[in-house]
């Protein structure tokens, strides 16, 4: 029996909702190029000599001149920071954002330390969030090798089984499974209990969740992948033996929105979460941010102890000598495959980074070989010509 043609209103509704995804498909999109750009910026000044706060700068303003020029019609429309810049070096693994003055700012890169870049827009709360390792000083007649090569390559492996793993019925444990096992091709491990969340309009950490490498008390709940979720994919990786991440709790300054309400007692208190609502809205924003130094440091840590705020900390791993890489990415769950809203990395490349290892596993050589994206048959047809074309 066939099934019953759609009603009127129920092809109203259908159209609808696919013009609201392609419209927030495009504000996804705009964001993503304004931090692909500004990623590209930072990667260029992260230079021997250069310095954690100056390269944090170099990002947050290209990310605020980016946002500044889009969508300049609509006064109302909210756009700007969705992820404050980290510059976090060797074995920090996330998170580091030191305040302006303080001596962690004033770190400087040396050639071969393995960065961390990560920031993020966001175009009407539509949040890209991306993030890429480099090696200071690599290039391709210098290119990384040894622990670091091994460490950047299993990232990016597992990015892009990542990718082509998110398809309409993967279920989110599988989908782990196969990332780590992608890692673990390199010598390396995935970060203990990383996650992957999916985004929506004003939201980076909704209910659906890729745990990475997840701790025994973790236990991550199930969830099935539809068409048109939205995931803010984070592949990061350690040369550690176990890839257990310690907090530095002196060293964070990322903070953002919990949702829940509460009457603040201090008039401090106050008048930084209402600077916080006003320019962070529902996204992460370093401290840095705020005007009042010295009210700052009492009035976050009341929001805190409220529940107002939740602290991103920052990270590191504590093993001698580890070597902890990133990638990071925004995507849609589409049918025909994901669609990327921030474009891929533009510094890694076989060349630059020679690790000695590679994917042994045959499944995961198809799963890799695959494109990311169903082709027609036209297109198809091209592609497998242009291969031809190359080989001969």
């Amino acid at each position: 029996m066939s099934a019953p043609a759609a009603t009127q209103p129920q092809q109203d509704e259908a159209a609808k909702a696919a013009a609201a995804l392609d419209a927030a498909l495009t504000k996804y999109k705009v964001a993503g190029d304004i931090g692909a750009k500004a990623l590209k910026s930072v990667i260029a000044a992260a230079k021997a000599g250069s310095t954690v706060g100056e390269l944090c700068k170099v990002g947050d303003d290209a990310v605020a001149e980016g946002t500044s020029t889009v969508y300049k019609s609509d006064k109302k429309l909210q756009k700007g920071s969705a992820f404050p810049t980290t510059i976090s070096i060797n074995n920090i693994i996330c998170n580091n954002a030191p305040l302006p003055n303080s001596d962690a700012a004033k770190t400087a890169l040396k050639d071969g330390d393995v960065v961390k870049i990560q920031l993020g827009a966001h175009i009407d709360g539509f949040p890209a969030i991306s993030a890429e390792t480099i090696v200071v000083g690599a290039d391709k007649s210098k290119p990384a090798e040894g622990p670091a090569a091994d460490a950047i390559k299993a990232a990016f492996t597992g990015a892009e089984a990542a990718i082509r793993l998110l398809k309409p019925g993967a279920i989110t444990t599988e989908v782990s499974k196969e990332v780590e096992k992608a890692i673990k091709q390199f010598g390396c491990r995935a970060v203990e209990g990383m996650q992957t969340n999916q985004v929506e309009q004003n939201v980076i950490d909704g209910k659906k969740k890729i745990v990475l490498n997840a701790a025994p008390e973790q236990r991550p709940e199930a969830f099935k992948l539809d068409e048109g979720d939205v995931f803010a994919v984070d592949i990061s990786v350690t040369s550690s033996a176990e890839g257990k991440p310690k907090t530095d709790e002196g060293a964070t300054t990322i903070y953002k929105k919990t949702g829940s309400t509460y009457l603040l007692k201090m008039a401090t208190s106050r008048k930084v979460f209402s600077e916080i609502q006003k320019k962070a809205g529902a996204f992460p924003f370093t401290i840095a941010m705020l005007e009042d130094e010295r009210g700052r440091t009492m009035g976050v840590r009341e929001c805190v102890n409220h529940n107002l705020l939740t602290s991103f900390d920052a990270q590191y791993d504590g093993a001698a000598g580890a070597v902890t890489a990133q990638f990071f990415f925004t995507a849609v769950v589409t049918a025909k495959g994901a669609i990327r809203v921030t474009p891929e990395p533009s510094w890694y490349s076989d060349e630059v980074v020679k690790s000695g290892k590679s994917v042994e596993d045959e499944g995961l050589k198809t799963l890799l070989a695959q494109p990311v994206r169903q082709q027609g048959k036209k297109a198809a047809k091209k592609a497998a010509a242009a291969s031809a074309e190359k080989k001969a």
